[in-house]
């Protein structure tokens, strides 16, 4: 997951994020693939990633849907500038076009 957004609600921080998937994209507009180098410099595995760009999800941390690394926090690290803003103009096409889906996860 990317974490786009973080607001402390006073009952836990509410995260918005961009989800992190193995599934290819059914289009190319739909996500943004996560280079290799990226992947290793974060610590996760060597399989084709995508973020997803027309779908982001809610929830409160903590929470049962993102588990925290061993010193208790949910970032592995953070993405490339230049990957961010390819991810964030991605979210911006869909949501210009109303194509955005927004889920809230279980709380």
């Amino acid at each position: 997951m990317v974490v786009l957004a973080a607001t402390d609600t006073g009952n836990g921080v509410r995260l918005t994020v961009a989800p992190i998937t193995h599934s290819a994209p059914d289009g190319a507009e739909g996500a943004v693939e996560v280079p290799l180098a990226v992947k290793r410099d974060l610590g996760l595995d060597r399989e084709r990633s995508w973020i997803v760009v027309s779908e982001v999800n809610g929830f409160l941390w903590p929470g049962p849907d993102v588990r925290p690394l061993a010193d208790g926090s949910p970032f592995y690290g953070a993405i490339p500038d230049w990957l961010f803003l390819r991810m964030r103009e991605g979210i911006g096409v869909h949501a210009g076009r109303g194509r955005v889906r927004v889920t809230k996860r279980t709380e």
